[in-house]
């Protein structure tokens, strides 16, 4: 069988061994000390070294005919063989005093061993035999081979004490009593509690009344108002659309005319031709005056030939008013003149956007699904602590214009209708209704000490008819709610501390209104309720 041979320096201190010990690749290790034995000389290092073999899974022998470190090596439980070729064997000595401190090993205080040594083929390890040594004490022989079996099979007498581990447990040991202190304390002290669930017989307690919802009213039972809030979403819309009218924005023609009177009782009287007076031209085209013409009756009479002249505009637009001279049709007792050609008249229409355009393509604003879109996203800015109102859900268009604007040009014959869709959405807060309920149930039971609200009807509260007014919401607000027994819960926590479970449900079961009560305690092992209250619960339940 093969082994690792270790020889030991003088200098190697018991660190350096033991790594060495380690390190050897085969399972049984021979140590070859020094002539000056070195550090295995102490009885503790040799305990060192045999243990730290047997933690590598190593077979230590050493390799010495010295009758002293025979002596404390069979102390050890280690076997000494002669020389490499020798068996290996355990001698029984007795045990050596030794102190905490290095045993230094002194020849002439250890009885020498006289062992006989048998001499077997050392090919054939398989073989242990005996000798008997001169005196009484034996030796045992034994095969590098058969060392786990019967050689290491003697236990330590000196054993040594780990301090680490001592401390480790002791620490242990510690910590796991202050965790069983500290959870007795909790166990007894603060765990215990106990929870009341009492079962009253109630009466349901309808409203059905009208509110107005705003968000800049206040909750107020007696002005039937409740305060809420509004979210609102923009969304921008472009949608194109097609310019169909046409325009004429041609200029019209002017000129000057002269009226003449006829009649000199036109100076005697006085006469006025009012702004606007048509005149038509000899080739039919209409003109208008531009301004009064008044002939005043102190005038002197040589103004009569002469007459007045006045501008006048053609009646529309176009080249077709140009060139109107002549003499013309006028007021009566007038002769009417041409002073000069009418002129500036031109011809021109242009493509504009008409109303019906835009009303074409206004009903696309809101695509198919976007308005239920937005409404949702809405609802989802409130929490779940709020009442939607999904009757007030509206989409305001106004801001949705044309470009180019009702009546004015398109150079390309298209226009736009684009620009934001404001959705509103308006919800109440679940606190804002339960104050108004409170406040009515209270009202209900105003007067009567013997009552208690058990319920306001929050859960089941309903919102219907909602409308818009005045830039406010109104609608109904019903729900039903439930009145019972009151009960001193006080003067129940001062009875119930300290009892236990079925007192305390035959004397909770007494009080009149009453229906059914539960008891429960916690932890499990808790028999009888904690003596202080601020650990005891009652919770009040209504019959459905």
């Amino acid at each position: 069988m093969q082994k690792d041979v270790l020889y030991i320096d003088v200098e190697d201190d018991i660190t350096a061994i033991i790594g060495k010990v380690k390190e050897a690749k085969h399972h049984i290790v021979a140590l070859v000390p020094p002539k000056r034995i070195g550090a295995i000389q102490s009885a503790v290092n040799l305990k060192l070294v045999h243990r730290a073999a047997e933690q590598a899974n190593k077979r230590l022998v050493i390799i010495s005919n010295n009758a002293a470190l025979m002596a404390l090596a069979g102390s050890a439980g280690i076997p000494v063989a002669k020389n490499l070729q020798s068996k290996p064997e355990l001698a029984e000595v007795a045990a050596l005093d030794i102190d905490d401190g290095e045993d230094i090993i002194d020849g002439a205080d250890v009885p020498a061993l006289e062992a006989t040594e048998e001499v077997v083929d050392p090919e054939d390890e398989s073989v242990a035999t005996v000798s008997k040594p001169a005196s009484s004490k034996k030796a045992t022989t034994v095969s590098v081979s058969s060392l786990g079996a019967t050689a290491l099979a003697a236990k330590d007498k000196v054993k040594i004490p780990n301090f680490d581990t001592f401390r480790k447990k002791l620490f242990i040991g510690l910590t796991a009593l202050a965790l069983l202190i500290g959870f007795l304390v909790w166990a007894i002290v603060f765990a215990p509690s106990a929870r009341i669930v009492i079962t009253a017989r109630t009466t349901d307690a309808a409203l059905n009344s009208n509110v107005t919802f705003s968000p800049a009213l206040a909750t107020d039972l007696k002005a039937g108002t409740i305060k809420s809030e509004v979210k609102t979403l923009k969304k921008d819309v472009s949608i194109p659309l097609a310019a169909t009218g046409k325009k004429d924005v041609g200029t019209k023609a002017t000129g000057t005319v002269k009226f003449v009177p006829t009649s000199p009782m036109v100076f005697l009287n006085g006469a006025t031709i009012p702004a606007g007076t048509s005149v038509t031209a000899s080739g039919g085209s209409v003109y208008t005056t531009d301004a009064a013409v008044v002939f005043d009756s102190d005038a002197p009479a040589s103004s009569l030939a002469a007459g007045k002249t006045v501008a006048v505009t053609a009646a529309a637009n176009g080249a077709s008013y140009n060139g109107a001279t002549g003499s013309a049709s006028g007021p009566s007792g007038f002769s009417t003149t041409f002073t000069t050609p009418t002129s500036g008249g031109t011809d021109k229409t242009i493509t504009v956007v008409q109303q019906s355009d835009v009303d074409k393509v206004s009903g696309d604003i809101l695509k198919s699904g976007e308005a239920e879109a937005a409404k949702a996203e809405l609802k989802k800015q409130f929490a779940d602590s709020f009442i939607v109102l999904d009757a007030s859900f509206a989409s305001d268009t106004s801001a949705v214009k044309p470009t180019p604007a009702v009546d004015a040009e398109s150079t390309d014959g298209k226009g736009v209708l684009a620009g934001p869709v404001t959705f509103t959405l308006v919800a109440i807060a679940k606190s804002e209704a339960g104050k108004y309920l409170d406040a009515y149930f209270a009202q209900q039971i105003d007067g009567k000490s013997d009552q208690k609200v058990y319920s306001n009807g929050l859960s089941a509260v309903s919102l219907t008819n909602i409308s818009a007014k005045d830039g406010n919401y109104q609608g109904n607000i019903s729900t039903n709610g439930k009145l019972g027994p009151k009960i001193d819960e006080v003067a129940l926590k001062e009875f119930i501390k300290g009892k236990r479970f079925g007192d305390i449900q035959t004397h909770v079961q007494s009080i009149s209104g009453v229906e059914n009560v539960d008891v429960k305690m916690s932890p499990f092992w808790v028999s009888s309720a904690p003596n202080d209250t601020s650990r005891i619960a009652i919770e009040f339940k209504v019959n459905d």
